[in-house]
């Protein structure tokens, strides 16, 4: 991992040369979470015929560069990488600051805000705009939730991996619970239950507009 107190990179990359198709993929793959050499490289797209072989080449030029930071032994299974944790200086801001709302946008607010409602639980506050309804509010386990209708041949979220809003994700106090009713409910699955630690198991669904949901039960430490 780098070491505390190294020098942060200058977000200007201007002076250095282009990045090649493999490098640059794997950067728009890597997050703010470690994560193995073979997920980069699924995240990134590169042919699965490649032995990781690509992905660590390219992790070792972002690193190189310093744009990508890893954790663990080069040379075993343990390793990880993420994007490097690049920190201007700021100071915060001298209130308190809370989490006031999440704001998504639809192609049918209505059927999206349904969408929220009958998997999860949410509760309707208000909709906005009559007779075509332009916003609906909606509470989702504490969280207030705009969800505006958009106008037509607005475009659609792009493919992931891309920056910006990754997923949302729930918490939820059974994980095979939650499966069996997304499944019973007929929600594309992104990906089944996985055990990422000892700690955390996840499933991954896909939301109304494409929108990427995270369900995600969180265990003591063993």
């Amino acid at each position: 991992m780098a070491p505390e107190g190294r020098a942060a990179y200058s977000p200007d990359q201007s002076d250095r040369p282009l990045l090649n198709v493999d490098v640059q993929a794997v950067l728009n793959a890597l997050t703010d979470e470690f994560m193995s050499t073979s997920v980069v490289k699924v995240r990134a797209g590169i042919a699965s015929t490649d032995r990781n072989t690509a992905a660590l080449a390219a992790c070792l030029e972002l690193e190189r560069r310093g744009l990508a930071e890893h954790t663990g032994s080069l040379s075993r299974s343990s390793l990880r990488w993420r994007r490097a944790s690049y920190r201007p200086e700021r100071t915060s801001l001298p209130v308190n600051v809370r989490c006031d709302h999440v704001h998504l946008r639809s192609r049918n607010a209505v059927a999206a805000a349904h969408f929220y409602i009958d998997l999860f639980g949410a509760r309707e506050i208000r909709r906005e705009g009559s007779p075509v309804v332009s916003r609906v509010t909606i509470d989702l386990g504490g969280l207030t939730v705009f969800i505006e209708q958009t106008a037509e041949g607005t475009a659609s979220a792009p493919a992931q991996p891309h920056l910006g809003t990754e997923h949302i994700g729930f918490g939820v106090e059974d994980i095979e619970q939650a499966y069996a009713h997304v499944q019973r409910h007929g929600i594309e699955i992104i990906s089944g239950i996985n055990d990422v630690n000892p700690s955390l198991r996840t499933v991954f669904i896909k939301g109304p507009d494409g929108a990427i949901i995270k369900l995600l039960q969180r265990l003591p430490h063993p």
